[in-house]
């Protein structure tokens, strides 16, 4: 099992229990991030209570203050993080690796914030689609790479902005899965072309998910609904973001 590091100096909980309250005053979060914060700064801390663990052998006993168990708190996905990354290490080829992001246009995180699941499983979908399409085209890799795809929700500036990191194969199978067929040094696949492919499936996606009534619109975002009957026209006002 993965060991857990020590206590750093600062933790998030120090930074909600010192800040929160000028934050809310400033930006009123939701019900539910309310219920973050709180679990984030009460875990464990005499405000969830205690509990006594004891060696069955010496009968030493601990006490410990209870976790929130919440799933955004740092301290109670520690270990499952630690876990997590250890499994991906064992899964590592002896072969170089690269890293791609897929992301998408500020207009476009309206949308995503009120279609987040249908959103974030499109946008996987897609940028898998996009990665395995062109790796597989001979005039390019010709082979089937593997790669592990991570969501971020937010951007540097802390503020929502959906996005994928892809760790992929510098290579992958041969078609007949006999050989590895390598990358070129430096150079996986050319990133406007990679580009070009992820808009028009992403778009794709969006127009027929508009079409079976699963894609909602409101608010901010009801003004784009009628751009999403006719992709082509959406694709060409967002090309340049898209590459």
């Amino acid at each position: 099992m993965a060991q857990i590091p020590g206590r750093p100096r600062f933790e998030v909980a120090d930074i909600v229990r010192l800040h929160g309250d000028p934050y809310r005053r400033a930006r009123p979060p939701t019900p539910a991030q309310e219920a973050v914060l709180r679990h984030i700064a009460d875990c464990r801390t005499a405000a969830l209570g205690g509990h006594v663990d004891a060696c069955s052998d010496c009968g030493h006993q601990r006490i410990s203050y209870n976790s929130c168990r919440d799933r955004h708190c740092p301290k109670c996905q520690s270990l499952a993080r630690a876990d997590w990354l250890e499994a991906r290490l064992k899964r590592l080829l002896p072969v170089p690796y690269f890293h791609l992001v897929f992301t998408i246009p500020d207009d476009l995180n309206p949308l995503a914030l009120g279609n987040r699941r249908l959103f974030f499983n499109l946008l996987f979908a897609t940028a898998a689609d996009t990665l395995k399409t062109l790796a597989r085209d001979e005039k390019h890799l010709g082979a089937e790479v593997g790669f592990t795809a991570v969501l971020h929700t937010w951007g540097q500036n802390l503020r929502f902005h959906p996005h994928l990191h892809c760790v992929v194969t510098g290579g992958g199978l041969s078609p007949n899965g006999q050989r590895w067929v390598r990358a070129r040094p430096r150079f996986f696949l050319p990133v406007k072309v990679l580009g070009r492919l992820f808009r028009g499936k992403l778009l794709d996606a969006l127009k027929r998910a508009r079409a079976t009534g699963t894609l909602h619109f409101g608010g901010s975002t009801e003004r784009w609904s009628p751009f999403f009957g006719q992709v082509g026209g959406i694709a060409k006002r967002w090309s340049p973001f898209f590459g």
